[in-house]
C-alpha cells in the first residue's frame, strides 16, 4: 500500500531539527510510482461539507476550480478536472482549528480597526496643535503689543493737560476693549488646550486598548489548515480552516500540488512552501520546475 501525506501549516514555524526537503513527499515511494500520478487529469469534486463553515458548494466550488486552473494555466495542460461523480473528494471538516482561524481573523481586523482610528486621530490632533501653537503665537504678540500700548498711555497720562484728556479717555476706553477681549481670547486658548490634552488622553488609552489586544493572545501555535492524503493511488482532501476565500484557494492549491506528488519546499513565494503566507499568490516557477521533474513533463 503506497501511502502519500501532504499538509499545510497556518504559520511558518522554524524548526531546530530537519529542514523539509524541497519538492520531495516520501522520499520512499518509487519514482514510477510518483510520476503515475500525473498521468491523466487529476478528478476532483466538493465532498462533504460541514454547515458550520457558513460556505456554500458553489463557492466550494469556485475556489477550487481556481486553485486547480492555476495549476492548469502555470503547467499549460489540464492537470486537474471536475467531475461530480468520479471525481476524488474535497471534504470540509470544521474543528477547533477552524474556529482559532475565525478568531485570529476577528482579532486581526479589530487590530486594524484601531489602527486606522488611532492614525485618523493622531493626525487629527497633530493638525489641531499646530493650529493652536500658531494662535498662541499669535496672541503672545498681541499681548506683548498690548502691554506696549499700556506703556506708552500711562506715559501719556502722567503729561496729560485738560486739552488732550478727552482723547485719553477714548484711547482708555479702546485699551479696556483690546483687554477684555485678550482675556476672553487667552479663555478660548485656554479651553482648546484642554479639549487637545483630553483628545491626547482619549488616544493614549486608545493606544493601550489595541496593545492589550495583542498582549492578551496567547502565542499563535502553528495548526494544519489542509491535508492530502494518497492511498493506493485514491486521493482524498480535507480542508480545516481558512480565513478569507483567497486563503482557501491558496489552500487548495497547495493540497493540489500534493496531489501530483509534489512536496514542501522553503521559498516562501512558492504554494509548495510549507506554510501559508502573505508572499504567495499561486503556483511560482519553482512549483512548475518541481512539478515537471516529478511528473516527467
Amino acid at each position: 500500500m503506497l501511502l502519500l501525506l501532504g499538509s499545510y501549516l497556518l504559520l511558518s514555524v522554524w524548526f531546530s531539527a530537519e529542514r523539509p526537503q524541497p519538492h520531495v513527499l516520501k522520499q520512499m515511494a518509487e519514482k514510477a510510482m510518483r510520476q503515475q500520478l500525473c498521468q491523466t487529469p487529476v478528478l476532483w469534486r466538493v465532498g462533504q461539507l460541514d454547515p458550520a463553515f457558513a460556505l456554500t458548494a458553489e463557492q466550494a466550488e469556485q475556489a477550487a476550480h481556481n486553485a486547480a486552473s492555476s495549476w492548469n494555466r502555470a503547467i499549460g495542460q489540464e492537470l486537474f478536472r471536475y467531475d461530480s461523480v468520479a471525481g476524488f473528494p474535497i471534504n470540509f471538516h470544521y474543528d477547533e482549528r477552524q474556529q482559532q482561524m475565525l478568531q485570529q481573523a476577528m482579532l486581526e481586523r479589530n487590530i486594524q480597526r484601531y489602527d486606522s482610528n488611532i492614525d485618523q486621530r493622531a493626525a487629527t490632533l497633530s493638525q489641531q496643535s499646530q493650529q493652536l501653537q500658531q494662535r498662541q503665537r499669535e496672541f503672545t504678540q498681541q499681548n506683548q503689543q498690548f502691554a506696549a500700548d499700556i506703556a506708552t498711555f500711562n506715559q501719556q497720562a502722567a503729561n496729560a493737560s485738560q486739552a488732550n484728556l478727552a482723547a485719553l479717555q477714548q484711547q482708555q476706553r479702546r485699551l479696556q476693549q483690546r483687554e477684555q477681549q485678550l482675556q476672553q481670547q487667552a479663555q478660548r486658548l485656554n479651553e482648546q488646550q484642554a479639549q487637545l490634552q483630553r483628545e491626547q488622553d482619549y488616544l493614549n488609552a486608545t493606544v493601550a486598548d489595541r496593545n492589550a489586544l495583542l498582549s492578551d493572545q496567547p502565542p499563535p501555535l502553528a495548526a494544519e489548515v489542509g491535508l492530502m492524503e494518497i492511498i493506493n493511488g485514491r486521493r482524498n482532501m480535507t480542508i480545516f480552516a481558512y480565513s478569507t476565500t483567497n486563503a482557501l484557494q491558496l489552500t487548495m492549491g497547495h493540497e493540489f500540488g500534493h496531489a501530483l506528488g509534489l512536496g514542501h519546499t522553503d521559498n516562501d513565494t512558492a504554494i509548495m512552501h510549507y506554510a501559508l503566507n502573505p508572499q504567495q499568490t499561486g503556483p511560482k516557477a519553482e512549483d512548475v520546475a518541481a512539478l515537471k521533474q516529478q511528473c516527467g513533463f
